[in-house]
């Protein structure tokens, strides 16, 4: 089973939130729609800025406490290196997920 550590921002630089979960896609639409309290609560922060897959969920819980013990500016670096304009990735991973059920000639209405 594939597992994430991702980084969401509200604005550029600002309110970092670091978490894990093995399903990066619907993850991200329940921020961006607040499907439960605890995302209405938590994530003012919605936008996807960082992202990094994993093989085995261990290994993304590793890695997301050796980034949550990193310097917020390294942080910064490191988002920065592969998303230079802060942009949403979740528009990104959206288009990753269609162009993956079309090569598969899935339906993704049923």
């Amino acid at each position: 089973m594939s597992a994430y550590v991702y980084i969401l921002f509200d604005k550029p630089d600002e309110n970092l939130i670091i978490g894990v979960t093995s399903n990066l896609l619907m993850h991200m639409h329940e921020i961006k729609n607040k499907i439960s309290k605890f995302h209405e609560n938590e994530f003012s922060a919605d936008k996807l800025a960082y992202y990094e897959k994993y093989n085995e969920l261990n290994d993304a819980i590793i890695r997301k406490k050796e980034l949550e013990d990193i310097k917020k500016e390294d942080l910064v670096s490191l988002i920065t290196d592969d998303n230079p304009n802060w942009d949403d990735m979740h528009d990104k991973i959206l288009k990753m997920w269609d162009d993956s059920l079309k090569s598969n000639n899935i339906d993704k209405t049923t």
